[in-house]
């Protein structure tokens, strides 16, 4: 007995040091990406969009420099744990990151039953509405909307319908047409599997069948093995974010949780008008200019299929810019170099003064 005692004692002592050493971390860090320059900004709450109450963190060393809009993957993914990976971008943008409805804090605040009433529509207009607070609360004529993969399919939509609203948009994971790119991925993930000898994931790809498919869990079933054929930047993101979002700032366990349930929730909400969706439906013509930048090895958004559809767009400027080596998540796994493009190819068409010059400290 006595050493069941000990044991429970040695349990105690170490589950009392983790959480001690994931409170000094998340301190640590909070210490690191503080916004201190005079002309800062350094906010997180909740604003009411759409009449519901959605979480957003504004960041940037010099409120007179132009203001990125981050609209998040997944749907139901929130990415505004991972802001500590853009702080270099703090120097040239006010960086706003929005946890849209059933995704992060706000589906931790607003719960499952808010995701029922998701769509690409409902969601587009939340940010059309986020747009316009942020352009009387920062004093500026627009925003850049910046979407990553299900961030497009919201973004093209916001400025499609509100150009008024944006200086320009940059897409990356472009999607397209999931009705097209579905059966794409599934080929050269089959393709794979069997060069590789993964005779588990060709049953299972065999037993899903070709898309369409019937159901949310076919689709996890094909992004599980299909991610095990995808370049190592990519196959081992979340293990490589897991630190990240674990010792972010501000983030409980609970949130933490909350954040890992929400895209269950999201996707089940929107799995069928997800599978009809189309850009192209909106059109060629856009009112503002237009980026893309897809990785070169984009499995899940492939490149050589965003390309036609930029061949399509008709706008006031245009630049299709591919990142070499990078995948799907290039903004996540090179913002870097993402920040390299934003500062070089985007911020010299906006307002908010020269491309490459930071802020003063």
């Amino acid at each position: 007995m006595r050493w069941v005692y000990c044991g429970l004692i040695a349990l105690a002592v170490l589950i009392v040091l983790a959480f001690g050493f994931r409170a000094w971390m998340q301190h640590e860090n909070a210490v690191a990406l503080a916004i201190t320059t005079p002309n800062g900004i350094d906010e997180a709450r909740f604003v009411s969009l759409g009449g519901m109450d959605q979480w957003v963190e504004i960041k940037g060393e010099n409120r007179d420099n132009p203001v990125l809009l981050f609209m998040h993957g997944g749907p139901g993914s929130s990415e505004t744990p991972l802001i500590s990976l853009f702080r270099p971008w703090e120097k040239y943008f006010t960086l706003v990151m929005w946890d849209q409805r059933c995704a992060g804090k706000t589906f931790e605040r607003n719960g499952a039953e808010s995701c029922k009433s998701l769509s690409i529509a409902g969601v587009a207009h939340d940010g059309e509405a986020l747009a316009d607070y942020l352009r009387h609360h920062l004093h500026k004529d627009k925003v850049i909307a910046l979407g990553h993969s299900w961030g497009t399919m919201i973004g093209v939509r916001m400025v499609k319908e509100r150009p008024d609203l944006f200086s320009a948009f940059v897409g990356t994971g472009q999607v397209v047409s999931i009705a097209e790119k579905e059966p794409v991925i599934y080929d050269r993930a089959l393709a794979c599997l069997r060069k590789a000898h993964m005779d588990d994931g060709v049953a299972a790809m065999k037993a899903i069948g070709r898309p369409p498919y019937k159901a949310l869990a076919d689709l996890v079933v094909e992004r599980d093995w299909s991610e095990r054929c995808d370049i190592p930047s990519e196959r081992d993101l979340y293990s490589n974010m897991t630190p990240v979002v674990a010792f972010a700032p501000g983030w409980s366990l609970w949130d933490i949780r909350q954040f890992l349930q929400a895209p269950k929730y999201a996707g089940a909400a929107t799995f069928d008008a997800d599978a009809s969706y189309d850009a192209r439906t909106l059109g060629p013509d856009f009112a503002l200019p237009m980026f893309i930048v897809n990785g070169a090895l984009d499995n899940v958004t492939p490149t050589d299929l965003a390309r036609p559809y930029f061949d399509s767009l008709r706008a006031p400027h245009k630049e299709f810019i591919v990142v070499p080596g990078a995948g799907h998540s290039a903004v996540l796994t090179g913002p870097d170099a993402f920040l390299t493009i934003l500062r070089t190819r985007v911020r010299p068409l906006v307002d908010g003064g020269p491309a490459s010059r930071p802020t003063a400290p």
